[in-house]
């Protein structure tokens, strides 16, 4: 048996998988260069997706960082590939936090990698 899902169809899918996955969100609360984390449990220290809220200058950024092994799950799970994984992950935190999302990264990429580290 065949069955058609939409898009639309899809990303509430994603959405509501993405809701049932009950993230701690830890909000560092910092001035400058603060982030906002989505962690599995409160003893986590790395997220699954880190949010850079605002950069040194107090300057709204609202990138978006999300953990590989998350996109490498949503994938695997669903018929849609790693960028659209961002993209669906990038508007599931613009409406769990109302705000407009600015960049999205895969933290695959070496560098970006320290931004899932939380820092309590």
């Amino acid at each position: 048996m065949k069955y058609l899902i939409t898009e639309s169809q899809l990303d509430n899918i994603i959405f509501r998988y993405l809701n049932n996955q009950d993230f701690v969100i830890y909000d560092d609360k910092k001035k400058f260069n603060n982030y906002i984390h989505f962690l599995n449990s409160d003893s986590d220290n790395i997220s699954q997706i880190s949010v850079y809220v605002r950069n040194a200058f107090g300057e709204v950024r609202n990138w978006v960082f999300v953990n590989p092994d998350l996109t490498e799950e949503l994938s695997n799970f669903f018929p849609i590939d790693k960028q659209d994984c961002l993209d669906i992950i990038g508007d599931w935190v613009s409406n769990t936090l109302s705000i407009k999302v600015g960049k999205i990264y895969d933290s695959s990429s070496g560098e970006q990698w320290h931004r899932l580290i939380v820092n309590t």
